[in-house]
Protein backbone atom coordinates (compact mmCIF):
# COMPACT_ATOMS: atom_id res chain seq x y z
CA UNK A 1 0.00 0.00 0.00
CA UNK A 2 1.28 3.40 -0.94
CA UNK A 3 1.57 5.99 1.84
CA UNK A 4 0.08 9.38 1.25
CA UNK A 5 1.63 12.55 2.57
CA UNK A 6 -0.22 13.87 5.57
CA UNK A 7 -1.86 17.27 5.45
CA UNK A 8 -4.73 18.81 7.40
CA UNK A 9 -7.37 17.01 5.34
CA UNK A 10 -5.83 13.55 5.67
CA UNK A 11 -4.48 13.97 9.19
CA UNK A 12 -7.81 14.42 10.92
CA UNK A 13 -9.26 11.03 9.84
CA UNK A 14 -5.99 9.29 10.78
CA UNK A 15 -6.01 10.83 14.23
CA UNK A 16 -9.68 9.96 14.65
CA UNK A 17 -8.81 6.26 14.17
CA UNK A 18 -6.31 6.27 17.06
CA UNK A 19 -7.51 4.72 20.30
CA UNK A 20 -8.27 6.98 23.22
CA UNK A 21 -6.89 6.27 26.66
CA UNK A 22 -6.69 8.09 29.91
CA UNK A 23 -3.34 8.64 31.52
CA UNK A 24 -2.45 7.38 34.97
CA UNK A 25 -3.41 9.70 37.77
CA UNK A 26 0.21 9.95 38.94
CA UNK A 27 1.61 10.84 35.47
CA UNK A 28 1.65 14.59 35.99
CA UNK A 29 3.36 14.42 39.41
CA UNK A 30 6.01 12.09 37.90
CA UNK A 31 6.64 14.60 35.09
CA UNK A 32 6.99 17.44 37.59
CA UNK A 33 9.35 15.36 39.77
CA UNK A 34 11.54 14.44 36.79
CA UNK A 35 11.66 18.05 35.72
CA UNK A 36 12.66 19.11 39.25
CA UNK A 37 15.50 16.53 39.22
CA UNK A 38 16.92 17.94 36.01
CA UNK A 39 16.97 21.58 37.11
CA UNK A 40 19.92 21.28 39.52
CA UNK A 41 21.90 19.51 36.80
CA UNK A 42 21.11 22.30 34.38
CA UNK A 43 22.10 24.90 36.97
CA UNK A 44 25.36 23.02 37.56
CA UNK A 45 26.06 23.07 33.83
CA UNK A 46 25.32 26.79 33.77
CA UNK A 47 27.84 27.40 36.56
CA UNK A 48 30.39 25.24 34.80
CA UNK A 49 29.84 27.30 31.65
CA UNK A 50 30.22 30.53 33.62
CA UNK A 51 33.45 29.28 35.20
CA UNK A 52 34.80 28.19 31.81
CA UNK A 53 33.95 31.59 30.33
CA UNK A 54 35.72 33.31 33.24
CA UNK A 55 38.79 31.15 32.67
CA UNK A 56 38.80 32.04 28.99
CA UNK A 57 38.51 35.75 29.79
CA UNK A 58 41.35 35.51 32.31
CA UNK A 59 43.49 33.69 29.75
CA UNK A 60 42.82 36.33 27.14
CA UNK A 61 43.66 39.13 29.55
CA UNK A 62 46.92 37.44 30.53
CA UNK A 63 47.96 36.89 26.92
CA UNK A 64 47.07 40.36 25.65
CA UNK A 65 49.94 42.70 24.91
CA UNK A 66 51.34 44.33 27.98
CA UNK A 67 50.08 47.64 29.26
CA UNK A 68 51.16 50.93 27.75
CA UNK A 69 53.79 51.59 30.43
CA UNK A 70 55.30 48.13 29.96
CA UNK A 71 55.49 48.59 26.20
CA UNK A 72 57.05 52.04 26.70
CA UNK A 73 59.66 50.46 29.00
CA UNK A 74 60.40 47.85 26.32
CA UNK A 75 60.71 50.58 23.70
CA UNK A 76 63.13 52.39 26.01
CA UNK A 77 65.19 49.22 26.30
CA UNK A 78 65.31 48.75 22.51
CA UNK A 79 66.24 52.40 22.00
CA UNK A 80 68.95 52.05 24.63
CA UNK A 81 70.48 49.08 22.83
CA UNK A 82 70.56 51.02 19.54
CA UNK A 83 72.10 54.08 21.23
CA UNK A 84 74.72 51.95 22.96
CA UNK A 85 75.70 50.34 19.67
CA UNK A 86 76.01 53.79 18.08
CA UNK A 87 78.10 55.06 20.99
CA UNK A 88 80.43 52.05 20.89
CA UNK A 89 80.96 52.59 17.15
CA UNK A 90 81.88 56.25 17.73
CA UNK A 91 83.98 55.92 20.89
CA UNK A 92 87.68 55.18 20.37
CA UNK A 93 88.93 51.88 21.77
CA UNK A 94 91.14 53.52 24.41
CA UNK A 95 88.58 56.08 25.59
CA UNK A 96 89.12 57.00 29.19
CA UNK A 97 86.24 56.93 31.66
CA UNK A 98 84.35 60.17 32.09
CA UNK A 99 81.63 61.44 34.39
CA UNK A 100 79.05 60.52 31.74
CA UNK A 101 80.27 56.91 31.70
CA UNK A 102 80.15 56.82 35.51
CA UNK A 103 76.57 58.14 35.36
CA UNK A 104 75.73 55.39 32.87
CA UNK A 105 77.16 52.76 35.24
CA UNK A 106 75.06 54.14 38.12
CA UNK A 107 71.90 54.02 36.01
CA UNK A 108 72.76 50.46 34.94
CA UNK A 109 73.15 49.47 38.61
CA UNK A 110 69.77 51.05 39.42
CA UNK A 111 68.16 49.20 36.51
CA UNK A 112 69.68 45.89 37.60
CA UNK A 113 68.49 46.46 41.16
CA UNK A 114 64.98 47.27 39.92
CA UNK A 115 64.88 44.10 37.81
CA UNK A 116 66.23 42.01 40.71
CA UNK A 117 63.39 43.07 42.99
CA UNK A 118 60.78 42.63 40.23
CA UNK A 119 59.98 46.29 39.63
CA UNK A 120 56.99 47.26 37.53
CA UNK A 121 57.23 49.05 34.20
CA UNK A 122 56.27 52.42 35.70
CA UNK A 123 59.50 52.30 37.75
CA UNK A 124 61.65 50.93 34.92
CA UNK A 125 60.51 53.44 32.31
CA UNK A 126 62.18 56.52 33.89
CA UNK A 127 65.40 54.54 34.42
CA UNK A 128 65.51 53.57 30.75
CA UNK A 129 64.85 57.21 29.82
CA UNK A 130 67.78 58.32 32.04
CA UNK A 131 70.01 55.69 30.46
CA UNK A 132 69.05 56.80 26.95
CA UNK A 133 69.71 60.44 27.86
CA UNK A 134 73.14 59.49 29.25
CA UNK A 135 73.94 57.52 26.08
CA UNK A 136 72.89 60.49 23.93
CA UNK A 137 75.30 62.64 25.94
CA UNK A 138 78.09 60.11 25.36
CA UNK A 139 77.31 60.01 21.64
CA UNK A 140 77.37 63.81 21.46
CA UNK A 141 80.70 63.89 23.30
CA UNK A 142 82.15 61.21 21.02
CA UNK A 143 81.05 63.14 17.92
CA UNK A 144 82.55 66.42 19.15
CA UNK A 145 85.78 64.64 20.11
CA UNK A 146 85.95 63.19 16.60
CA UNK A 147 85.36 66.60 15.06
CA UNK A 148 87.96 68.21 17.34
CA UNK A 149 90.63 65.62 16.44
CA UNK A 150 90.24 66.29 12.74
Amino acid sequence: MREQPLNDETLHPVLAQLPEFSADADLWPRIVAEHAKRQPVQRRYRWIAVAAAAAVVAGVILTLPRTKTESIALEGQRESQALENEWRALAPAGARPTADIARLYLIDAALQSAYDRGAEADELQPLWKQRNDALRGLILTARTDTVTRI
